[in-house]
């Protein structure tokens, strides 16, 4: 009886893959388990010492084209692992257009029930692929800034960047 191929047995625990893509707002690690992208991070991450999967590669490029001002939609496939809640917020996200900015209020009140500004914005916060899932979109009511995963200054350059805000009329440089 002739033999089976050996099959490798899968790696519980293993780390993830990740890609590093350079950016203006410094470098960021994109994680996937080979077929959908996990996460996203402004601090390093485990680097897995293999080839990348295709869908890293395709994160890469289109976080390239991003950043040149070619790409106003990311078109990747991505692992929303989060309460019922938190899913319904990370999708709302992405159905904020490239160039325009919602309020953690108005994203509660198309909810309703009992969402309210700061279970969005908790929600906002635990979102593990930013930019990706444009969180960076969601301002206060009164329009200010207000907390983001990579630091306010990220979100002031990604909503300039958008053209949501203008640029600094009297910033250095």
């Amino acid at each position: 009886m002739p033999s089976r191929p050996k099959t490798p047995e899968p790696e519980l625990f293993a780390p993830l893959h990740v890609a590093v893509a350079e950016s203006p707002i410094g470098k960021l690690w994109v994680e996937s388990d080979g077929l959908v992208i996990t996460r996203l991070s402004f601090d390093a991450l485990h680097v897995r010492q293999a080839r990348h999967p295709t869908v890293l590669t395709e994160a890469q490029h289109q976080l390239e084209a991003y950043f040149l001002g070619r790409k106003d939609r990311f078109e990747l496939p991505v692992q929303r692992l989060g309460t019922r809640f938190q899913q319904l917020v990370w999708g709302m996200l992405e159905a904020i257009p490239f160039g325009q900015a919602t309020t953690y209020q108005a994203l509660a009140d198309r909810i309703g029930g009992k969402a309210i500004a700061r279970t969005v914005g908790n929600a906002c916060g635990r979102n593990p692929i930013p930019i990706i899932v444009p969180c960076h979109r969601v301002l206060s009511a009164d329009g200010l800034l207000t907390g983001y995963i990579g630091g306010i200054w990220r979100k002031k350059w990604l909503l300039e960047h958008e053209g949501v805000l203008a640029p600094d009329l009297f910033s250095e440089g």
